[in-house]
C-alpha cells in the first residue's frame, strides 16, 4: 500500500531538497588530533625545559630554542586547550584562537625540524610538524567560510586592521630583503646566517613561501570582507601575538646565553605584541557582536 504524506511533511521535504547540502567535517576529528598534539608538544617542550643539555647548537641558538618552548609550554598550549574547550561548545571565537595557537605550533615544528640541530628529540618535532599540518587543515574543514561575512560585527574597523596586517608584511619582507639581496649581489651568505652551520633561514623561507603571502592577501581579502579574509585574518592576527611574544622571549634567553646577541629585539617584539593585540581583540569581539546576534534574530 502507498504511504501518504502530510501535506506540510511533503512542503518540508521539498524545501529541504531545495537548500544547498553542506557537509561540513565533524569538529572531533580536529578535537583529536589537537588533543595529540598537545600531548606531543607539551612532551618536548617539558624535555626542552628539564633538560636543556639535549640542544648542541651554538649557545645563543639554544637558548633561543629553549625561550620558543618556554612560551609554548606557558602560553600557546594553555591557550589552544582553552579554545578547543569553548570551540567543542560552539564559539566562533574560540575557533579563532584554536587556529591560530594551531599556526604558531605548525611555525615552531617546522624551525625545530629543520633549523634545530638533530638531537634526541628529532622524531618528536617531525611527528608534531605532522599534527599540526593535521590539525589545521581539519580545523578549516570545519569553518563555514560562507557565513563569516554575515557573522562579523559591522562596526569592525576593517580597512584599518586589512591594513595592519598589509603593513606587517610588507614590513617583514623589506626587513628579510635587506638581509638576503646584499649576500645575492656579493656572493656571500646573510648576515643572519653568519655563527652558524645552517644553509639557509628556515625563517625567511617560511615567511617568504608562506607567512608574508596569506598576511598581504588576508589584509586586501578583509577590506572587503571576503569569506577567506575573514578566516585568514582573525588566523593570523592571533598568530602574529603570539610569534611576536615567542620571539622577545627567545631573543632575551639568546642574549643572557650570548650577550654579544643583540637584545634590541627585545623591546620591539614586546612592543609588536601589545600593538598587535589591539587589532586581535578588536576582531574577535566583532566576531558574533551583539549587533550581529540582534540581527540574527530579527531574520
Amino acid at each position: 500500500m502507498a504511504s501518504s504524506l502530510h501535506p506540510a511533511q511533503a512542503f518540508r521535504l521539498l524545501e529541504e531538497s531545495a537548500r544547498p547540502v553542506r557537509r561540513l567535517a565533524p569538529i572531533a576529528l580536529a578535537l583529536r588530533l589537537s588533543r595529540a598534539l598537545l600531548v606531543l608538544s607539551g612532551t618536548v617542550g617539558l624535555v626542552s625545559v628539564g633538560a636543556p643539555a639535549i640542544f648542541r647548537d651554538p649557545p645563543a641558538y639554544a637558548a633561543n630554542a629553549l625561550g620558543t618552548y618556554v612560551v609554548v609550554l606557558l602560553v600557546a598550549l594553555p591557550t589552544m586547550a582553552l579554545a578547543m574547550r569553548a570551540a567543542a561548545h560552539g564559539s566562533l571565537r574560540a575557533h579563532f584562537v584554536w587556529l591560530g595557537t594551531v599556526c604558531y605550533l605548525l611555525y615552531a615544528a617546522v624551525l625545530a625540524s629543520f633549523s634545530v640541530r638533530f638531537n634526541e628529540l628529532f622524531l618528536l618535532y617531525v611527528a608534531s610538524l605532522s599534527l599540526a599540518v593535521a590539525s589545521l587543515v581539519a580545523l578549516l574543514r570545519c569553518l563555514p567560510a560562507d557565513e563569516l561575512p554575515a557573522r562579523l560585527s559591522a562596526r569592525l574597523p576593517v580597512r584599518a586592521i586589512g591594513g595592519y596586517l598589509v603593513a606587517i608584511g610588507v614590513a617583514f619582507a623589506g626587513l628579510w630583503l635587506m638581509d638576503v639581496l646584499p649576500a645575492l649581489a656579493s656572493g656571500d651568505v646573510p648576515r643572519s646566517l653568519r655563527g652558524t652551520s645552517l644553509p639557509t633561514n628556515a625563517v625567511q623561507v617560511l615567511d617568504f613561501g608562506f607567512t608574508l603571502p596569506l598576511c598581504l592577501a588576508a589584509g586586501m581579502w578583509l577590506t572587503r570582507r571576503r569569506p577567506w579574509g575573514i578566516l585568514l585574518s582573525g588566523m593570523l592576527l592571533v598568530f602574529f601575538t603570539l610569534e611576536s611574544v615567542s620571539v622577545a622571549v627567545d631573543q632575551w634567553f639568546g642574549h643572557h646565553a650570548d650577550p654579544l646577541q643583540p637584545l634590541g629585539g627585545v623591546a620591539a617584539f614586546v612592543a609588536l605584541a601589545v600593538i598587535g593585540s589591539v587589532p586581535m581583540l578588536g576582531f574577535l569581539r566583532a566576531v558574533d557582536a551583539p549587533d550581529v546576534r540582534a540581527a540574527r534574530g530579527r531574520r
